[in-house]
């Protein structure tokens, strides 16, 4: 299920509320997440040709982990990494699925897919990459105003920028490159209207 937009502004807005310290926003993507999740059903795949033995030639394997491709992947993935949300002390939102909140450190999570974003402070986010590292084979971006922080991150399509005046949520601009490119308008001339002067008579 896509989260809903106002789930990732619910984290900027988190990320922008003034306390008593300044929060940040991090950026998690988990490397392979399908394969920590356990298969839940018996499902055969012909061996990999690479992986073969001598007398496999005729052979099936019995997957243990998901493999991307499989229609139960994502639902048991999104239920592997809500155990483990929960596990270190996360409440799992009663509005959608993917959102997670920590009543005691503060911290506010949306999840979908394999990326994580999540708003808090620096020490909190901190202690949360470590028990995501821990778990997962992960990448990072934590994003604020303080050295060493990246000014601006991609989730969900959108773009989350950081500055001095505070925080910002755009639309990715690639959007609208696809969108011209699907209806085959890429290289068509721009109109300062929709419309035109004089009206034209049809055929």
């Amino acid at each position: 299920v896509y989260p809903p937009l106002e789930a990732l502004r619910l984290i900027v807005s988190w990320a922008a509320t003034t306390g008593t310290e300044r929060r940040e926003v991090m950026i998690n993507d988990v490397r392979r997440a399908y394969f920590y999740a356990k298969a839940t059903r018996d499902i055969y795949i012909e061996i990999p040709e690479k992986d073969r033995k001598p007398g496999d030639e005729n052979k099936l394997a019995k997957l243990n982990l998901c493999l991307y491709g499989t229609r139960d992947a994502a639902l048991n993935w999104q239920e592997t990494l809500s155990e483990h949300l929960i596990g270190i002390g996360f409440r799992r939102g009663k509005g959608h699925p993917s959102v997670f909140e920590h009543p005691v450190r503060g911290i506010k999570v949306l999840v979908h897919g394999d990326d994580y974003v999540s708003a808090g402070t620096p020490r909190d986010l901190g202690w949360l990459e470590t028990e995501l590292e821990k778990a997962y084979e992960i990448k990072t971006t934590r994003m604020g105003l303080s050295e060493g922080r990246a000014r601006e991150g991609t989730v969900l399509n959108r773009i989350i920028r950081c500055n001095p005046g505070g925080w910002e949520l755009e639309a990715d601009p690639r959007h609208a490159e696809l969108i011209i490119e699907q209806m085959g308008l890429r290289g068509a001339k721009g109109v300062t209207t929709p419309g035109t002067d004089t009206a034209e008579e049809d055929e």
